[in-house]
């Protein structure tokens, strides 16, 4: 008797489980860094970030679980590749999660930088919420079935969930680029700056773009196999990872705004009303990050740079 081939099942969990364990270690050492960055950010961002940091663990966690599961509690035993674990199930959940609070903060972002453009933050909260509820959906419902044959009856959600993870990710990165680019000024380091955010944004939702649409074509193309599988598993921790990236980078890009300048430390209680109305809104407010020395030339660069 032929054996079947694994390839595109244990083994494709099983690199998904290693680039998907590699991904936290990047996650854990950019927590590292943020905390020790941005010691004086507020408590609701710090707590944000842990709360996704634990998150991804308990991610790992589970998609562990999984390949555990079918390479050595069910060795040789080819009919429990046909029945989805509970953690299989369980990780979609926590994926949801995380990157729902992940597309609050971005849209919190969006919010500030659109000086509250209500249209905006709707579609793009409304994508986003579509998301996460599609990403809920399917395993609360998926736990009714028993086989992956049976989880092909409710694909529909699947299909719809990552369709409008890919379209949500996409509006996110399209606000911010065009939100960005009109805070271009007549400075070159503000300038610099927003070309550097920009790049940030586009680079946020690229790499969760093209794993959405790499599972979502698996899924399509190949739905007997794990192949999708191993791509859901690093959605999260690629989210979360560009995220942290964002967070981490803002001190280099306050230095780079800084350089060879003369610094004049301003306080939002010893700002005057002029310079408020400058630099078009109150920069001590964004995301609630903490104040640092400005230049007097460059309050629209500061005021985007404070938003990420």
């Amino acid at each position: 008797m032929a054996i079947p081939a694994l390839h595109d099942t244990l083994g494709a969990a099983y690199v998904g489980n290693i680039v998907a364990a590699c991904l936290y270690g990047l996650t854990t050492l950019q927590t590292y860094t943020y905390y020790n960055r941005s010691p004086k950010d507020p408590v609701v961002l710090k707590t944000l970030v842990a709360i996704l940091w634990v998150l991804d663990t308990l991610h790992l966690a589970f998609v562990s679980h999984t390949v555990y599961e079918y390479c050595v509690a069910d060795f040789g035993n080819l009919i429990a590749l046909l029945e989805p674990t509970w953690s299989v199930l369980a990780q979609v959940i926590v994926t949801g999660v995380s990157d729902g609070i992940v597309r609050g903060i971005f849209c919190h972002r969006i919010w500030i930088l659109s000086e509250q453009h209500v249209p905006t933050l709707m579609v793009l909260a409304g994508s986003s919420l579509l998301a996460f509820g599609c990403s809920l959906a399917f395993p609360i419902v998926g736990f009714r079935y028993t086989t992956f044959v049976g989880l092909q009856q409710i694909s529909w959600i699947l299909y719809l969930g990552l369709s409008t993870v890919v379209l949500s990710d996409v509006l996110i990165s399209a606000a911010l680029c065009v939100l960005l680019a009109k805070r271009r000024g007549n400075f070159r380091r503000a300038n610099s700056i927003v070309r550097n955010l920009i790049m940030y944004s586009i680079n946020t939702c690229l790499l969760t773009t093209l794993c959405s649409l790499a599972a979502l074509v698996a899924y399509a193309a190949s739905p007997h196999t794990f192949i999708y599988i191993s791509f859901y598993f690093l959605l999260p921790k690629l989210f979360l990872n560009s995220l942290l990236a964002t967070l981490n980078a803002r001190k280099s890009l306050r230095d780079q705004l800084s350089k060879d300048s003369v610094q004049i430390p301003l306080s939002s209680g010893t700002m005057s009303g002029e310079s408020r109305t400058a630099r078009g809104f109150d920069t001590d407010r964004l995301m609630h990050f903490p104040a640092y020395p400005r230049n007097a030339s460059d309050f629209k660069g500061i005021a985007v740079a404070q938003a990420f």
